[in-house]
């Protein structure tokens, strides 16, 4: 009997389907022998039929997918998600850094609808953690970094906290890495052992000792020699004594006498490719050893140049240099016009937050300030009102400004099209990595100054800008 019921209206529904009308006389779920009532009855009950007898089954590897985290923050206001979508759309993860950091600065954060984080949440927010997790599909419940949770957390929540155990006790972080750090990639395991450089000291030099010489991951190695480098630990290399033969000493100066270090002057191209190398590999305390000089004084007699030998002759100093030796150095590149963003990158974990914006001010006051990218992924986003002043001031603003009214004027002229200008694709980048950075009220004098200089008040490149004077938040 249920068989055949169950066929009569599958029968119904294909004819409905066809166009044709089905056989209401003989049909039981009927009243009446005819008219559009009964074949609308018919129908409904085919519809359900069909919805509740014909259901698919759930495919076997189906998941439920747990709810959402709960924002950490308040979410962007409904009218400013449209520009936030609209400025997100540039494939550039430095704009979405710089964006999101904004926002987070400002106290509020991306709808998860508009945006979630990547994989690698370096250079975003930790508010965004949760939502990484969720996008990979693991439990989003907080824990506690202990030798059972450790192989379990997130990547970027086990850096974190490891870097809250290690402020709090060295010791008891270095056991931990020591125990477990071995499981994890050679990105995770750089990523931990940058924690150390906080409360480095002498206990240290066991653990990277090791990592030193056993590591699986030469840049890893690296890292680790560089840090007994600063505690002063350093073997009797011959890579250091082959550097040291490349340099040769000079005097300078006829009033003031100073001694100087440099490569010599002429060196083939073999030879520039071998202290390339050996840049790379020999650490500051070995070549000062080697040049039979203390690391003080090689920082204050090494030249202060702009090449690319000179920038890795940083990058060793940077890594490997005691603090004492690499504040000497860095002042030497800021008093000769040296110094810029990039380098003051790769010293930040030797200063405090105070010292990287006295020197972030500095730079932005001097001619060699090139690409606000540079200044962001040092100072972080929403800088205040000094800094802010500060960029506003700086000659680089200055420049910026007179070559958008050149190009506003041969526009207006018809001399060249500044829509398709290169310039135009340039200038924009700068806006949008300046209004990261400044805060609301200076945003309003940027945008003022540019429309000032030609630029109409709906142009796209306002568009970042419009969003740092409309979002509301801790600064103005």
């Amino acid at each position: 009997m249920l068989e055949d019921t169950l066929s009569r209206l599958e029968a119904a529904k294909l004819r409905w389907m066809t166009g044709g009308e089905a056989d209401v006389r003989s049909d039981p779920f009927t009243s009446g022998t005819q008219g559009v009532e009964a074949q609308l009855r018919l129908l409904a009950q085919a519809a359900l039929f069909r919805q509740t007898c014909l259901r698919p089954s759930a495919p076997s590897k189906l998941t439920m997918v747990e709810p959402l985290p709960a924002p950490p923050l308040p979410l962007l206001s409904t009218h400013l998600r449209p520009a936030f979508r609209h400025i997100m759309q540039q494939q550039d993860r430095s704009i979405w850094q710089g964006l999101t950091g904004l926002m987070a600065a400002r106290g509020v954060m991306a709808h998860p609808f508009d945006w979630l984080p990547p994989q690698d949440t370096n250079g975003y927010a930790d508010i965004y953690i949760p939502y990484a997790k969720w996008k990979a599909g693991l439990d989003n419940h907080e824990m506690e970094l202990t030798a059972e949770t450790w192989q379990d957390m997130y990547p970027a929540e086990r850096r974190n906290a490891f870097a809250e155990l290690r402020a709090k006790d060295t010791t008891a972080a270095r056991a931990m890495i020591e125990a477990y750090g071995s499981t994890l990639s050679a990105d995770e395991r750089l990523g931990l052992i940058d924690c150390l450089a906080q409360g480095l000291g002498a206990d240290d030099i066991p653990y990277l000792t090791e990592v030193s010489t056993k590591d699986r991951s030469a840049k890893v190695k690296a890292r680790a020699a560089g840090f007994l480098a600063r505690l002063g630990v350093a073997s009797d290399r011959d890579e250091a004594k082959e550097l040291a033969a490349f340099m040769e000493k000079s005097t300078k100066g006829i009033i003031r006498r100073r001694k100087e270090i440099a490569l010599r002057s002429k060196l083939n191209g073999a030879q520039q490719n071998r202290v390339s190398a050996l840049l790379d590999t020999v650490t500051f305390t070995q070549l000062a050893a080697a040049l039979d000089i203390t690391p003080d004084a090689l920082a204050d007699s090494y030249v202060t140049e702009k090449n690319t030998i000179a920038l890795q002759f940083w990058g060793l100093c940077a890594r490997t240099a005691p603090r004492d030796a690499l504040l000497i150095y860095w002042a030497r590149l800021r008093s000769d016009g040296v110094a810029n963003f990039s380098r003051l990158a790769g010293i930040t974990d030797q200063l405090s937050r105070d010292q990287i914006m006295a020197e972030a001010q500095g730079l932005v006051m001097s001619a060699d300030l090139t690409d606000l990218r540079d200044m962001l992924a040092v100072t972080g986003p929403d800088v205040g009102r000094d800094m802010s002043d500060a960029l506003l001031n700086s000659p680089f603003y200055r420049a910026q400004l007179d070559a958008l009214k050149t190009a506003l004027a041969k526009r207006a002229t018809g001399d060249g099209d500044y829509r398709h200008d290169p310039m135009v694709a340039q200038f924009g980048g700068f806006v949008t990595q300046l209004a990261f950075l400044v805060t609301a009220e200076h945003a309003r004098r940027v945008a003022s100054d540019l429309q000032k200089r030609g630029l109409h008040a709906a142009d796209p490149i306002l568009h970042p800008l419009n969003f740092n004077i409309a979002l509301q938040g801790k600064t103005p």
